[in-house]
């Protein structure tokens, strides 16, 4: 029997003064899932891919717990070898197509050079697999765009190249870290999707980071609520939007507009469940300081 693609054990991630920032994480990936982390600003959903991908920022540390790829738990690996391992098996599909692109590089080098360098593959191979998923992704005159820079783009065929990139080499494992911010609502339903048919025919596994509970409805089978770098709730999607368990769950659910009915008055998750959520955490982390002195 398979196992998980990615299976996260109680993960807790902290500043150098022992803030955390994740308080024990706890999820799982199956092959060909497309799990959903959802929640506010500074939640803590883009510092899981980080901690995935071993990207995270300067002086930020894994203080406990476990990352398993396909059973391998990284942590036991060298720095050299993790980076080997995760570069082999995972690729990512930033928020940012504007940034994420180096502006004074073509796309061909860009899409092809992990490709040679990373993958082992010959120059018309890579050449080929990036011209397919070029027309894959619905770009006209793939070869065109091959050879033209960043800023020649639009921002929705910049994400759709991005897109490209991260499917090239058959990963068994994307991040997509909130890859429809930056783009209008039409732009933002195509480019969900095409990441969402490629994971179909690929099998890919994919951790989708987003804020919108929209998205979430549209692209995953299961979904992790965090608040304050800890799990709120974690249960398939279709159970969230029906019968979600945590208030808070309900409250974000409750702050998403809805097209199908415009004269519903905007409901923002309320102040004072925030308030006591906040009090719970810190609570909890006190007594966890108090129990490791």
């Amino acid at each position: 029997m398979t196992g998980p693609t990615l299976d996260i054990q109680n993960l807790t991630v902290a500043l150098p003064n022992g803030a955390p920032l994740l308080r024990d994480v706890s999820l799982r990936l199956q092959p060909g899932e497309v799990r959903a982390l959802v929640g506010e600003s500074g939640a803590g959903k883009s510092m899981i891919g980080k901690a995935v991908l071993g990207i995270l920022p300067p002086k930020v540390r894994r203080t406990r717990g476990e990352i398993l790829l396909r059973g391998q738990p990284l942590n036991a690996l060298s720095p050299a070898r993790r980076r080997r391992e995760v570069a082999a098996f995972s690729a990512l599909i930033p928020q940012d197509p504007l940034t994420a692109l180096n502006p004074l590089r073509k796309i061909g080098p860009q899409i092809l050079d992990p490709l040679r360098r990373i993958h082992g593959w010959s120059t018309t191979r890579a050449r080929d697999r990036a011209l397919e998923l070029l027309e894959r992704v619905q770009i006209r005159a793939p070869e065109r765009v091959l050879d033209s820079y960043p800023h020649a783009l639009s921002g929705g065929m910049r994400q759709r190249v991005l897109i490209a990139a991260a499917f090239a080499p058959s990963p068994r494992l994307i991040v997509a870290d909130e890859p429809t911010t930056a783009l209008d609502v039409t732009v933002q339903k195509e480019i969900l999707r095409l990441i969402r048919e490629l994971q179909q025919e690929t099998g890919t596994a994919v951790l989708f980071v987003t804020h919108d509970m929209g998205v979430v409805a549209k692209i995953s089978q299961q979904v992790t609520v965090l608040f304050a770098g800890k799990v709120m709730e974690d249960a398939p999607t279709a159970q969230v939007f029906t019968g979600a368990a945590h208030p808070y769950t309900r409250a974000l659910i409750a702050a998403t507009p809805s097209s199908a009915d415009l004269t519903r008055p905007f409901s923002p998750v309320p102040s004072d469940l925030i308030g006591e959520l906040h009090a719970q955490i810190a609570r909890e982390d006190a007594l966890r300081s108090e129990a490791t002195r």
